[in-house]
């Protein structure tokens, strides 16, 4: 059962969610960097009202119909967006993510979507986060 909200509807349009390859470590980027503008200051409070709860996170990708974005899977898509949550995005080149995620296993559940758009400007994503309540 979903409980507080914790970041509601952060949305990211205007680029491919990619799933593989050299285009994966800029759209991570582009995310974070999204995310963090609009969040702005209140990110550390984000952070602090997530650290140690069991979390719900709610993902809409939003996806050109007729292309081949539109084949892309969940699994992968979702890989991309909790590495941007999670302390880094890789542990490759040890680039920071957002910090909000310390831990995959506190996400109690996950609700992901695809939806087709029309054009390339409406691709992207937007995403919720909540605490998740047991009752």
């Amino acid at each position: 059962m979903k409980g507080d909200i914790l970041l509601q509807n952060v949305q990211v349009k205007g680029f491919v969610p990619a799933t593989a390859g050299k285009n994966v470590k800029e759209g991570k980027k582009k995310i974070r960097d999204t995310v963090e503008t609009k969040i702005g200051k209140n990110i550390d409070n984000v952070r602090k009202r997530c650290d140690g709860k069991p979390l719900s996170v709610n993902v809409v990708f939003y996806l050109q119909k007729d292309s081949a974005h539109a084949k892309k899977d969940l699994d992968s898509l979702s890989n991309v967006l909790l590495d941007v949550l999670s302390k880094e995005m890789s542990s490759k080149d040890s680039e920071p993510g957002l910090n909000i995620i310390n831990d995959d296993s506190v996400i109690y559940r996950i609700v992901f979507e695809k939806k087709m758009v029309n054009s390339a400007e409406e691709e992207g994503l937007a995403f919720s986060i909540y605490e998740w309540s047991y009752t």
